[in-house]
């Protein structure tokens, strides 16, 4: 890095963690080609939108890969769509919602890049029956560090893909993705919600749904939990089950399309003073008011990207947390452990850190990717002010547990977890740095996560 050139200050989409970087946005592929060339060291960053520091660096240039967002091309008929991996997920919704085409995977946020959705291989509310967003991918294009470009496929070079798949962007730069999407008749969902008065029943709810969506890809799961309620409340839920409406169930009065007027730029808040209005007491009211407002109801009809991606209804979250902001601790544990779900929050509880936000999701089956999150069971995350969390030391004791549960925490929203533990967690860890070695062997790719948790060779 030039110590001349001026750097610019970066964080997290949860605002808790922030580093200075020189960034770089090159908008000709001869420019990026340049800049990968040239950095000593190299950080990958799509929309900024990872809670923690995973595409925040330690050291060396920040590339932005915001200004290769192009769709390449479109075949309608078969709905493989191909595109530059700068594009963001809400804006190919946009473009082939109207045509009768989704994205099969879409997180609780659509304002995340392909090239970030692939190297954190996102998953949705609808994992059991239709994967992660990496299974979806039918090839990608990686750039290499010394300049030089490859296509890869699960048939073609299969140890590189699955290594980029969930890789943390430290395997190359994904320069364009071909991606197989799905038929949808409307822009609407249909959604029932449901309430539950305890952590068991939820589970039970939610065990039950998960046979239905292993069948069923077009079914979407989420409950919410109250993690402040105490005794046999603890737990208690609001499950959300919903899936794409057909042209049938939409009234007269209903276009096949919603009315978006979705603002595409938009101004972050500030975050508030000091620790801003999530503390204690304002989690256990909103949270009690949460439960008994939440009406149970049978099928009705909402925005299908409403349905699918709350977060982007929530721009003012992280500011609410004030100036230190916050984490969001996610983990995943087999099916068979539920009895850590109920100990975690049990723990947060009575260390006075009930989490403000609280979703449990059902997963089903994992990938080929080495350092891919999902595997099949639960997935729990977890927001909590950052304040509360002093260098991680406060989740010690949730971080063993997970891990020895047989678990791991989601390396996309990470902050806090114990690296001692991260080879545990990632059993198949060696197996990925011997393709990262590979792919990269100057050592250049790099990032202040992957340097926390000493992830790379």
């Amino acid at each position: 890095m030039n110590p001349d050139e001026p750097t610019v200050a970066l964080s997290g989409w949860g605002r808790a963690s922030h580093r200075q970087g020189l960034v770089r946005r090159p908008v000709s592929d001869e420019d990026l080609v340049r800049v990968v060339r040239s950095a000593s060291h190299l950080t990958v960053r799509g929309a900024g939108r990872s809670y923690g520091d995973a595409a925040l660096p330690e050291s060396g240039t920040v590339l932005d890969m915001t200004g290769h967002d192009r769709v390449l091309s479109f075949d309608e008929g078969i709905g493989v769509i191909v595109v530059e991996a700068g594009a963001v997920l809400a804006d190919l919704v946009d473009q082939t919602l109207p045509l009768g085409w989704l994205l099969p995977v879409l997180p609780g946020t659509a304002r995340i890049t392909v090239g970030g959705a692939i190297a954190s291989d996102v998953h949705g509310k609808n994992h059991p029956g239709a994967g992660s967003f990496g299974q979806h991918v039918v090839w990608l294009s990686l750039l290499h560090p010394d300049g030089t470009t490859s296509e890869v496929s699960a048939v073609q070079d299969p140890d590189a893909f699955w290594a980029t798949i969930g890789g943390m962007g430290l395997t190359g730069v994904v320069l364009q993705a071909a991606i197989q999407l799905q038929r949808v008749e409307t822009g609407w969902a249909s959604q029932r919600r449901r309430r539950t008065r305890s952590l068991d029943e939820t589970i039970d709810v939610l065990r039950e749904l998960a046979t239905r969506q292993e069948l069923d890809p077009n079914l979407h799961v989420v409950a919410w939990l109250d993690a402040h309620a105490p005794g046999r409340r603890l737990g208690r839920g609001v499950i959300d089950e919903s899936r794409p409406a057909g042209l049938a169930e939409l009234p007269a009065s209903l276009q096949r399309l919603p009315d978006r007027r979705r603002v595409t730029a938009r101004r972050a808040m500030r975050s508030l003073p000091g620790p801003g209005v999530v503390f204690g007491a304002t989690i256990a009211a909103a949270s009690a008011a949460r439960w008994h407002l939440a009406g149970a109801h049978d099928w009705g009809l909402l925005p299908l990207t409403s349905a699918l991606c709350p977060l982007d209804r929530a721009d003012f979250w992280p500011a609410a947390f004030g100036r230190r902001g916050l984490i969001q601790y996610q983990f995943a544990i087999p099916a068979d452990a539920t009895e850590v779900l109920l100990r975690v929050l049990a723990c947060l509880l009575g260390r006075r850190m009930a989490p403000a936000l609280a979703t449990l999701k059902n997963l089903g089956f994992g990938t080929a990717g080495p350092l891919s999150f999902p595997i099949p069971g639960w997935t729990l995350a977890l927001d909590l002010p950052a304040r509360w969390v002093q260098d991680g030391d406060s989740l010690r004791t949730i971080d063993a547990m997970v891990a020895e549960a047989g678990g791991r925490v989601y390396l996309a929203k990470d902050s806090v977890v114990d690296p001692a533990l991260i080879p545990t967690m990632y059993p198949r860890l060696e197996t990925w740095r011997r393709t990262q070695a590979r792919l990269d062997p100057g050592r250049r790719l790099t990032s202040a996560l992957a340097q926390r948790l000493d992830l790379l060779p």
